[in-house]
């Protein structure tokens, strides 16, 4: 599949997909309870294709986690892995646990929410899971103050039904709702990656380009996005670490060059001593780059010249990770989404050796993952996310060739308004097992 249409909130970022049906209590909104069309426009909605999928899942206390078990009405695969080198099978086991099992947010004062472009994280230190996600957040009688926030969950094991904001706000405000409509920075934000290195959390998301002309002191052209960092000390209260240009730099044609969609990890065995990799995707007015990846070894910037084109991802706006003790050395997995044979939108593995080169499937078909059951208005999985050890991409080692990650899912009917404003977020639980 490739990615078709735009995506609402921050601007020009194209995606393809559906999503789940919402998880709660209406089939279907009347039409009163969908937010209007100069609401949709405000969040800049109307341009597209909404996002992303969700990576949560249980660990913050060791022992809880470690004790959940898998239901015995989840999917069970056995793959024959002929693509990959030094492996011969990946088993997978896992289950899904409702279109709203890990957001089911109704409302922001007073209107209909949406979720969705989940990213989830297993932060060791402080015991706990945190999915960052995207979604409405509307405060009344300030100006442009409704539209696409970075928003966060945390849950003490990431099991379903145990998320919770852990402060009522988002994680930043956009400019344009603080009085600063006029920076190249003050559009919608969203794709929250955040990984956490060295005790300092970073944050990059994608940012819609905004019109009018560059200030003073401003590196980036307007009406382009770009990809932007935040980082902080707790995982709550963020700095802006982009403020005269976004994190990738030298673009051969910047007037011209959208980028979005970002997935990044930290690979610290990388031989070049880069281990920042960010995987972006590109495009041009009538031409689609695709996904590059470039390797850095400063987090605040990615250059362009570095580039690694045709990475192969299938999507937009998934997680990315890795399974380090795998059999014959790591093995990079992705989460993304796919097309099963009932024609659900359902949750899907790419896996790959060199981070380049990518197999989603076997003799024995699709690498799927169990997905949303609902008939209503969430069916369908998109923009998903894997938990992380604090974020780097490491998966949960269980010894033996097995790992275990939470993963969480936009669910909804299809992408795009209206059915993305019934939006919701569900979790799963995976474990992979790789032989040699």
């Amino acid at each position: 599949m490739r990615p078709v249409g735009r995506r609402p909130a921050s601007g020009q970022r194209i995606k393809a997909l559906m999503l789940i049906a919402p998880l709660r209590r209406k089939v279907s909104a009347t039409a009163s309870e969908r937010p209007s069309s100069a609401v949709r426009r405000r969040r800049g909605v109307l341009r597209g294709v909404t996002a992303v999928a969700a990576t949560l899942l249980a660990y913050g206390a060791v022992a809880m986690a470690s004790q959940q078990r898998l239901r015995p009405e989840g999917v069970e695969t056995l793959h024959r892995l002929d693509g990959l080198s030094g492996l011969s099978t990946l088993r997978l086991r896992s289950q899904f646990y409702g279109y709203q099992s890990g957001i089911d947010r109704d409302t922001t004062d007073g209107e209909a929410a949406y979720d969705y472009s989940v990213h989830i994280i297993r932060d060791r230190a402080r015991g706990v899971y945190r999915m960052y996600t995207g979604g409405r957040w509307l405060r009344r009688g300030v100006p442009r103050a409704d539209g696409d926030h970075v928003l966060q969950h945390v849950s003490p094991n990431g099991a379903a039904g145990t998320w919770r904001m852990p402060h009522a706000r988002p994680e930043f405000w956009i400019p344009a709702e603080e009085g600063r409509p006029d920076v190249w920075y003050a559009d919608n934000c969203l794709e929250p990656e955040v990984l956490k290195v060295k005790g300092l959390y970073y944050m990059y998301c994608q940012v819609q380009g905004n019109s009018g002309k560059p200030l003073p002191g401003e590196e980036e052209p307007r009406n382009v996005d770009r990809i932007i960092l935040f980082t902080s000390t707790d995982g709550d209260n963020w700095s802006r670490a982009s403020a005269k240009r976004g994190v990738v730099v030298y673009l051969d044609e910047p007037e011209r060059t959208q980028l979005h969609h970002q997935e990044v990890i930290y690979v610290p065995w990388d031989r070049d001593k880069r281990p920042w990799w960010m995987y972006v995707f590109a495009e041009r007015p009538g031409l689609r780059l695709g996904y590059c990846r470039i390797r850095s070894s400063d987090p605040t910037t990615f250059d362009w010249r570095l580039r690694e084109m045709n990475a192969g991802l299938s999507q937009l706006g998934n997680q990315m990770a890795y399974a380090r003790q795998a059999p014959g050395g790591p093995v990079f997995v992705r989460i993304t989404f796919g097309e099963d044979p009932s024609g659900r939108q359902v949750p899907m593995l790419q896996l790959s050796r060199d981070g380049m080169r990518w197999v989603a499937s076997s003799a024995q078909g699709p690498l799927f993952l169990d997905g949303s059951k609902d008939n209503a208005d969430n069916p369908n999985c998109y923009f998903l996310g894997i938990s992380t050890l604090d974020g780097t991409g490491e998966l949960e080692y269980m010894g033996s060739g097995r790992f275990r990650a939470v993963y969480g899912a936009t669910t909804s009917k299809t992408p795009v308004a209206p059915e993305i404003f019934r939006s919701e977020v569900g979790i799963g639980v995976v474990e992979m097992t790789f032989a040699p």
